[in-house]
């Protein structure tokens, strides 16, 4: 009890009982928040399409008519959150709230508060200390699939893959993982439920989403190859429309490796997605996939070079809505070169050129329909913190 509140105690003003109870409220306050930190990044960009002529495929930011030709605020991410104890054997607990604004929120469809704010994750962390831990999480969390990140900043290249486009971004509903130790080989098992593929409540129905995923880590006795990861994941179940209806049933397929090379700071990953719809509606899309290979190289601690290839195909209108022939399948090539440089503390710089080359040879790189090549180069500053 401090100085002042021992001097009104015995003045008569407050009583020692309901001190007391205060101090005792404000300790487990303070033991409820005790682990909680803040994080969080700003991100900007700038740019520009050769020929002064947008491309027009995807929802991702840079991929994005809107967001080309110019300066965006890409992202501006808030949160606060617990981590979940290390000791697994000990019942434990901690959430996550991540508030997002800028025109990364506007990719998201549940979540979303309103133009270009949105939550990214709002979720509550539970582990049941069975075997290795049972980790249990419920509520409003990134997607389980895909080899790219909705964070720009943990991702080798500033703009997103077709396999990206083709992802849900998040899930409404509960997800159990647990992780098996196989002779120092990791198995990681997740499988979980959702209110529909892309999140949002169904008004039709009450028909859910279903995950699942393995994940497989390589021990030191791999030689070169030990944290090797191989990840594979479903999401299925029933899509809805921009009026909250039943949509056809859509499925995403996704599998992916990243792993290291014998040459220090060398990584190389691949990615696979496919993702097929009930429905033959030619706008929507009804199939697509897309592969990608990633290398990376560590030049120093603060320089980075990263490039990606990439070949996609489906149904027409997958990527775009501009066609001269709906006969003809989006059919997509492309390769993203960057530069990544970190000079400042906290401050990730990168530099970046991207090539799409349309192998339908129906030109639908841009909305004009009249060019089968697009080429761009984006600048990108993100303070991470």
């Amino acid at each position: 009890m401090n100085k002042w509140t021992l001097a009104l105690a015995v003045a008569g003003i407050i009583s020692t009982a309901a001190v007391v109870t205060a101090e005792e409220a404000e300790n487990q306050a303070l033991t409820a928040v005790s682990g909680t930190t803040i994080s969080g990044y700003v991100d900007v960009s700038m740019n520009w399409q050769f020929g002064d002529l947008k491309t027009s495929n995807g929802r991702s930011l840079v991929n994005n008519a809107n967001h080309q030709n110019g300066f965006n605020v890409d992202a501006v991410k808030i949160g606060i959150g617990k981590e979940l104890e290390e000791d697994a054997s000990v019942w434990s607990a901690g959430y996550q709230a991540d508030l997002i604004f800028g025109d990364l929120a506007n990719i998201y469809s549940a979540g979303r508060l309103s133009n270009n704010i949105a939550l990214q994750n709002a979720y509550v962390d539970l582990r049941v200390p069975i075997g290795n831990g049972l980790d249990i999480r419920a509520g409003l969390f990134e997607t389980i699939v895909g080899y790219e990140s909705d964070d720009a900043y943990l991702n080798p290249n500033i703009s997103r893959s077709y396999g990206y486009e083709l992802e849900p971004t998040h899930h409404g509903g509960a997800l159990a993982s647990y992780h098996f130790d196989l002779s120092d080989w990791i198995l990681g098992v997740h499988a979980g439920i959702a209110n529909t593929y892309t999140g949002n409540r169904s008004s039709d129905s009450a028909r859910l989403a279903y995950l699942g995923a393995l994940n497989l880590v390589f021990p030191e006795s791999t030689g070169f190859l030990e944290g090797t990861e191989i990840y594979g994941g479903v999401v299925s179940g029933v899509d809805v429309d921009n009026r909250g209806y039943d949509a056809p049933n859509t499925a995403n397929y996704y599998a992916g490796i990243t792993l290291p090379l014998p040459v220090t700071g060398l990584r190389l990953g691949f990615s696979y997605d496919y993702r097929h719809e009930g429905s033959d509606n030619t706008w929507n899309g009804s199939w697509a996939d897309a592969y990608a290979a990633y290398l990376a190289y560590d030049v120093t601690e603060k320089l980075t070079l990263a490039n990606r290839l990439e070949y996609a195909n489906g149904k027409a209108g997958t990527w775009t809505f501009v066609a001269n022939d709906w006969g003809k399948e989006d059919e997509y090539l492309s390769d993203t070169f960057t530069v990544s440089y970190k000079l400042w503390e906290n401050v990730l710089t990168r530099a970046e050129f991207r090539w799409d080359h349309d192998l339908s040879g129906d030109r639908r790189m841009v909305d004009t329909a009249d060019r089968n090549n697009a080429f761009g180069i984006t600048g990108n500053i993100i303070y991470v913190f």
